[in-house]
């Protein structure tokens, strides 16, 4: 069993840091963190090609991890292969020991770096839920039989602040369904958002990541200028704080405010867990941990 499912299951508090793979071979920046944090946090995710801009191969970056010591959770994204790209790289994945997965659409492609590229999308998030609990089951989505199954602990993401949000529920419902066993929030930063959210969610044993974000002074600048674009909101009075001020200013201002989130989450079980994003840095991960207690 990994170590994310049991500590999941045992009722504690995992924290998920995510790592940022590079763009290109150089991965000792990367394998920097799971060095100095192994020890520190639950697991290392490892997106996939994130916001459609090319990166390291997740399968490959999550496998070097678990090879420097951590545990990994690897991203798959419909975006970028068609079904049958997608099952045998899920299989891949099993057969080199990853065994958690966040199974997820992809944003389009004419917001990366490859604009011209062409989008796959042969399935959706909720269908690679369904290929990868069949994989597990014995059989791929022709229903043909494996020599071997696979045993994943699925992940999918859901938005709380969906507007509106019924239809994210529906959605939710139908992941949960199709096998998810976890899932994962966008960055969260307004908590009363949050709770509401909570008041909405079935009473079934799915557990629950919240995302706390250190911000940057770019996304900083744009919710300033009112060209924030992302499913999730920033409390104007955050921004009005961060605004003008320089970037690591900026980014130790945000570290208090992630620590502060990461502490009222646990302390008022709004989650299972949280997910931490930081830049990929080591020093702003650490950092956000001590703030919080951990």
């Amino acid at each position: 069993m990994s170590k994310l499912r049991e500590t999941l299951e045992a009722g504690a508090f995992p924290v998920v840091v995510e790592l940022k793979p590079p763009k290109g071979t150089g991965v000792d920046e990367m394998l920097a963190v799971v060095k100095a944090l192994a020890g520190r946090v639950t697991a290392f995710s490892v997106p996939d090609n994130e916001h459609a801009k090319m990166r390291l191969s997740a399968i490959a970056a999550a496998r070097l991890v678990q090879e420097a010591g951590g545990e990994a959770l690897v991203h798959f994204t419909c975006r970028d292969r068609n079904r049958l790209a997608l099952e045998s790289d899920l299989l891949g994945a099993a057969s080199l020991g990853l065994e958690n997965l966040l199974l997820v659409s992809g944003d389009y492609v004419t917001l990366g770096d490859h604009p011209q590229a062409k989008p796959v999308y042969d399935a959706d998030s909720v269908q690679l839920l369904q290929i990868a609990a069949g994989l597990m089951d014995g059989h791929d989505s022709a229903g043909l039989a494996l020599t071997g199954s696979p045993a994943f602990f699925l992940g999918a993401v859901v938005i709380p602040e969906a507007e509106p949000l019924p239809p994210q529920l529906m959605k939710f419902e139908k992941k949960l369904a199709a096998g998810a066993q976890f899932f994962i929030t966008p960055p969260v930063f307004d908590l009363d958002k949050l709770r509401r959210f909570r008041e909405h969610l079935p009473e079934a044993p799915v557990k629950l990541l919240v995302s706390v974000k250190v911000l940057g002074a770019d996304e900083v600048a744009q919710a300033a200028a009112g060209q924030w674009r992302k499913v999730y909101s920033l409390p104007p009075d955050l921004v009005n704080d961060l605004a003008g001020k320089e970037p690591e200013d900026i980014l130790a201002l945000g570290v208090k405010a992630a620590g502060r989130l990461v502490q009222q989450i646990r302390q008022e079980k709004l989650a299972d867990g949280v997910y931490l994003k930081a830049k990929g840095r080591t020093d702003l991960f650490t950092q956000v941990l001590d703030a919080a207690g951990f």
